[in-house]
């Protein structure tokens, strides 16, 4: 998020007001002096701008723990007030959509998903539009009552025009998505537009901090019917900043491979994406007594089927499975060598089992530029259905923050 709001003093005024935010939610509960050290500003006017925010209610003070040892009075602490306002988020994708409302620090109150599949943009849009008000309906809530909307989608977003460049598997292009879904649902209050990768790795910035409290970089591979890995740098104290679009799906890892749905020959996704996955599968499921009894039952196979089958011995899914991998790793480990991010948090349907887990380690090791020995951490995420949709209340939530409190 670019905060770069030039020299004057009304907006160095609202720049501090927004730091002053950004390190109490990602650190807090904190005391004033330390938001002070942090910030190179006073105290005093930290005080000032803590009280008023306190006053209203974007704050609360929590007193100093027990255990703590102090002499004379004891300190009150601040920290965001999650009882502050309610957001709402969808994660937007052609075969399913989640909705969440969430509350200030990202606690879930009430969840809702459609999974009717759809090709056309106008349909999605309009699904999530219902999804809203039955939502909405669900929490017993009015629309008044929601602070900000956020709303993510897969492929390149125009953040600042809250608008879908391209979404490449659909090629839906040029979609003004937060205008539609406004004129859809009568929402008056701001509605944000994210990619869904890019919102899940805010999502971890600002709910799981104490998790990745002691790195200020993370990388956020996600696997699912594309590919993306968007880099998150200064997240030690803040929310962080994002670099580039993280469209890692579409990196050349042999030009003479496998024709790619962009129109490239062997990208990443040709190989390591669920889509090309299930393709192979199905394509080979005659080869396999166990997907081709799936194949005869459901019709078709999804990535937990085949994951499911390489669980029971089969070989076929196995080797599948290690195929993909492989060049997951590769790509990871070309990505590491050029940024060197501190943290890779890893979401994918293949990492359930540890087997998976190490040979994707082992084999990112094995590609590493070994003069330097980076000293990364690897997060393998569980899997949870609302991520996306957490990550765009996320984004509603860092808008939010970013108004300034009078």
């Amino acid at each position: 998020m670019n905060k770069s709001i030039g020299n004057n003093l009304p907006r160095i005024k609202v720049q501090n007001q927004f730091s002053i935010k950004e390190i109490i939610y990602k650190s807090g509960p904190i005391s004033r002096v330390e938001v002070a050290e942090r910030l190179g500003l006073t105290l005093p006017t930290i005080t000032t701008s803590v009280s008023n925010m306190i006053h209203k209610g974007l704050f609360k003070e929590v007193e100093l723990s027990p255990e703590v040892k102090t002499l004379g009075r004891r300190a009150m602490l601040v920290d965001i007030d999650e009882g502050y306002g309610c957001f709402l988020g969808i994660e937007i994708r052609g075969s399913f959509r989640h909705a969440v409302i969430v509350d200030m620090k990202g606690g879930v109150k009430e969840s809702l998903s459609d999974f009717t599949p759809f090709s056309e943009y106008e349909d999605v849009v309009e699904n999530a539009s219902s999804l809203f008000f039955s939502l909405l309906g669900k929490a017993g809530m009015k629309k008044e009552d929601i602070k900000a909307v956020g709303l993510t989608i897969p492929g390149i977003v125009d953040r600042e025009k809250n608008c879908l460049v391209i979404h490449p598997g659909y090629r839906w292009a040029d979609k003004a998505l937060s205008d539609d879904f406004r004129s859809l649902t009568g929402y008056e209050g701001e509605i944000h537009v994210e990619n869904n990768t890019i919102a899940r790795a805010y999502a971890m910035s600002l709910f799981s901090k104490d998790e990745i409290s002691d790195v200020d970089s993370l990388a956020y591979m996600y696997v699912s019917t594309g590919i993306a890995c968007p880099l998150l740098s200064s997240i030690g104290s803040r929310f962080g900043e994002v670099t580039g679009d993280g469209e890692v799906g579409h990196m050349v890892m042999n030009p003479e491979g496998p024709m790619c749905v962009c129109g490239n020959r062997g990208c990443l996704e040709s190989y390591s994406s669920e889509k090309s996955i299930i393709d192979r599968a199905e394509h080979l499921s005659s080869s396999s007594d166990i997907l081709s009894s799936i194949r005869k039952e459901k019709g078709s196979l999804n990535i937990e089927d085949i994951v499911d089958a390489a669980q029971k011995g089969d070989e076929v899914s196995d080797s599948l499975i290690r195929n993909a991998i492989k060049y997951l790793a590769l790509a990871i480990a070309n990505i590491n060598n050029f940024v060197r991010p501190e943290c890779i948090a890893v979401e994918c349907a293949l990492f359930s089992k540890e087997e998976y887990r190490d040979l994707l380690l082992s084999t990112v090791q094995d590609n590493l530029y070994r003069i330097v020995n980076p000293k990364n951490r690897f997060i393998f995420l569980p899997k949870d259905e609302l991520r996306g949709a957490k990550g765009a209340a996320a984004i509603a939530i860092m808008h939010s923050l970013e108004e300034y409190i009078q």
